[in-house]
């Protein structure tokens, strides 16, 4: 009897994983699906910085594509970023595309958090500019989803979405990018 308890015990623990397991994976085609086609709005004039220096935002390219990441204040920003991990793409990009992708990294700092980030970035050596966004006016604008995994995107030359996900976070989307990157002519396979 106590051997039969302990399987059923087993069998129900796989149902409800399997359960949640096809939620998940039912709100990301939702996610992706809401997602691919429409345009992200920016915002005008944002605040840019390098470590802990504030720059002159970047020109984007409209020729290239975009990888749009943008990070709220929720939680433990460096630990969503992954900023070294960001930062192999970015090299990974410059050694395979002759017109890489213009990384557009957009923060929401907490209120008197922006010593935060300067510590965040020089901590990591993320020496590549980031837009600061105390506002928070590129979330009002577009409404992105909740969950961190679905605020990257692959934007095309008109900022429409092609892709939805974090490639820090699985890098099969990553060789997702790559793909439709490549796909579309804006490769020097080297």
């Amino acid at each position: 009897m106590k051997y039969i308890k302990i399987i059923l015990l087993v069998f129900i623990v796989c149902v409800i994983i399997s359960c949640i397991k096809n939620k998940n994976t039912g709100n990301a085609k939702k996610i992706v699906v809401a997602w691919v086609g429409k345009t992200i709005l920016f915002t005008q004039n944002p605040d840019c910085m390098i470590c802990d220096s504030i720059v002159q935002c970047p020109e984007t390219d409209n020729n290239n594509y975009k990888i749009l990441l943008y990070v709220d204040s929720l939680g433990c920003t460096s630990c969503r970023t992954k900023l070294p991990e960001w930062r192999k793409l970015i090299l990974e990009s410059d050694t395979l595309f002759e017109n890489k992708p213009d990384f557009l990294f957009f923060f929401q700092p907490r209120i008197n958090g922006l010593t935060d980030l300067e510590v965040l970035l020089m901590g990591n050596g993320f020496n590549y500019p980031v837009f600061v966004d105390m506002k928070n006016e590129i979330m009002h604008l577009n409404n992105f989803p909740k969950e961190p995994e679905y605020q990257c995107f692959l934007l095309d030359k008109e900022n429409k979405v092609v892709m939805v996900g974090n490639p820090v976070y699985n890098p099969a989307i990553w060789e997702l990018y790559k793909k439709i990157i490549r796909k579309n002519g804006n490769t020097d396979e080297r």
